[in-house]
């Protein structure tokens, strides 16, 4: 806790700084980023790089982004330890992509429980400082907004509501599942931080398109709209909205659009949780609207966590501080809040918003609620919507941190786990994690095996999305080989980054057999095998560090004897 206050008190003491006064690049659009130009319509427009939409007040300031970009920042590669036989990544999955278990939720929730107990000391890398936990998940080296596989792009909803996204698609034209990620409080898409390893675990690692969704807590939805809430009642609302654009026939992007999964975080998960109710509710008799709903140390009980971040002394006073800086010119908004008492600048806010509710931003009345649900002013009552959670018929998943001053597990999810809200669905559960402080998990536990985790979850409730394997093997039977190899032969390998002209990448391989000698060999892959398409001339440092993270996670080796030669053999899958 000493540690979370002294983090908090850091980051509020350098947001009384000077604020970050970013400008939009202006540029030629790559052949790449042109790609996705070609799924607009009037509800997913692109802005130009010179759009007034794109900066705002309220990002992160200069000095913190510094220490962020400069002093902090670290590049992941996705590089996987050496695993047990027992603990192997594609072993789990396996499991997890058994499709009895895809029809139980408890048995896959419990047998990823099962994992990381019982691998604990392979998949725990050990980061238990909670500061330095934060600052790392804080420090990810990524560019989003230059990254030639993604997009800025404004959805437009009911009530004259504009969300930014960011869309991130694969650069071809087949049909996959589209993972919708709600970004936490304060979060827009333009320096969304601590989501950002979400994002290339999803998409970059991932068979999936992404569209990232800001937070209606944003500086960029406080200036783009006329109106201001937050919660899950909205952002549920929402969602749904997105998920109908998504799987409509009249928009060109339903073209890529295989299933639709809900990844939701922090506060952004609120929202996911209240679709998770809503989607039964608005799917239609043949199809499920959405597929998968996936909360990340979630808000599951808005009103007494409000409470906790405003009502906790002296943090308080240093959230409040931080929380003036990234609500900047809500009070044009809410003019009540020009004027308010020293550190109680969030509480007012949260008040205001819950006096002044007249209802659901975007409800319109094709979004059917539950039986005995009214869309009306009771701000804390419709956010409050578990006494209508019952039998959910997708599944949803919760992963939460038990150590969570941000918000709070004996407040929110630890309530579902031990079945304090008495909630009859067996399409919901917790799961738990000793180590990690909110949202940090890549951190404390194997990048590798998460990735792992969250995509043989949606791709085992992604039923007709098929994956191809490609094959590339090399005989070794040659003189320089000969009497090397045994039954404990094993391949290790290393990827280099590729050059910026290169049109394959090079992996190092490290063949040792069960005398401990070891022979090395290189092979080239072509990244026309991959599963993205690479459409400009040149690679830039994000699609480099895209195709390290993307092999790393992907490429499986194997010795085997064919003909009574042994053979060494790389393999993928992509994408059918």
């Amino acid at each position: 806790m000493l540690q979370s206050c002294l983090l908090t008190l850091f980051l509020c003491f350098l947001s009384l700084t000077l604020t970050s006064k970013t400008s939009a690049a202006a540029g030629i659009v790559s052949e790449q980023r042109a790609f996705i130009e070609q799924f607009a319509s009037s509800r997913f427009s692109i802005p130009s790089e010179t759009s007034p939409l794109i900066d705002n007040p309220g990002r992160y300031p200069q000095p913190l982004n510094f220490l962020f970009q400069n002093v902090f920042a670290w590049t992941p590669t996705g590089e996987a330890p050496e695993f047990s036989d027992a603990c192997s990544r594609e072993k789990w999955q396996e499991h997890m992509m058994d499709p009895r278990l895809a029809n139980s939720l408890q048995l896959q929730g419990a047998l990823v429980e099962k994992y990381f107990k019982d691998c604990r000391k392979e998949l725990e890398t050990g980061s238990q400082n909670t500061l330095i936990n934060a600052l790392q998940i804080m420090s990810l080296s990524y560019e989003p907004q230059t990254h030639p596989f993604l997009r800025r792009v404004i959805i437009n909803l009911p009530g004259n509501i504009k969300l930014k996204g960011l869309l991130a698609l694969k650069g071809d034209l087949k049909r996959r599942p589209m993972v919708v990620v709600r970004l936490g409080i304060f979060s827009n898409v333009e320096d969304f931080r601590p989501e950002r390893g979400w994002l290339m675990m999803l998409f970059e690692q991932s068979p999936f398109n992404v569209l990232v969704v800001e937070n209606m807590t944003s500086n960029d939805f406080i200036t783009n709209n006329t109106q201001f809430s937050f919660g899950g009642y909205d952002e549920g609302i929402q969602n749904i909205h997105i998920a109908k654009l998504l799987t409509s026939p009249d928009e060109p992007l339903s073209k890529l659009v295989q299933s639709v999964h809900m990844f939701g975080i922090s506060l952004g998960g609120h929202g996911v949780l209240f679709s998770s109710l809503l989607n039964k509710f608005n799917s239609s008799a043949k199809d499920n609207l959405i597929n998968s709903f996936t909360a990340l140390c979630p808000v599951v009980n808005l009103e007494p966590t409000m409470r906790n971040i405003t009502e906790n002394g002296w943090r308080s006073a240093l959230v409040d501080v931080w929380s003036q800086q990234r609500l900047s010119g809500l009070d044009e908004k809410v003019p009540s809040l020009k004027q308010y008492e020293m550190f109680h600048f969030m509480s007012k806010t949260v008040s205001e918003i819950a006096r002044t509710y007249k209802g659901g931003l975007s409800y319109v009345s094709t979004i059917k609620l539950p039986p005995g649900m009214k869309d009306r002013g009771d701000f804390w009552a419709l956010n409050d919507f578990w006494s209508y959670y019952q039998d959910v018929k997708q599944p949803v998943v919760i992963y939460a941190t038990q150590q969570d001053s941000v918000v709070p597990f004996n407040l929110n999810s630890e309530k579902i786990r031990d079945g304090a809200m008495k909630i009859t669905s067996k399409n919901l559960h917790v799961i738990d994690f000793p180590q990690g402080f909110h949202c940090t998990l890549p951190i404390p536990y194997d990048w590798s095996a998460l990735t792992t985790m969250f995509q043989s979850y949606i791709l085992s409730h992604s039923p007709g999305f098929q994956l191809e394997e490609k094959t590339f093997e090399v005989d070794l039977s040659d003189e320089e080989w000969k009497g090397f190899f045994d039954q404990g032969t094993h391949v290790k390998f290393k990827v280099q980054e590729p050059s910026t002209k290169d049109k394959f990448v090079t992996i190092a391989f490290t063949v040792k057999n069960s005398k401990n000698a070891e022979k090395s060999m290189r092979l080239s892959l072509p990244l026309s095998g991959f599963d993205f398409q690479f459409r400009n001339a040149e690679l830039s440092q994000s699609e480099k560090d895209m195709i390290v993270r993307w092999v790393n996670q992907n490429l499986k080796t194997r010795m085997t004897v064919k003909a009574g030669k042994p053979v060494l053999v790389a393999s993928w899958k992509i994408a059918q």
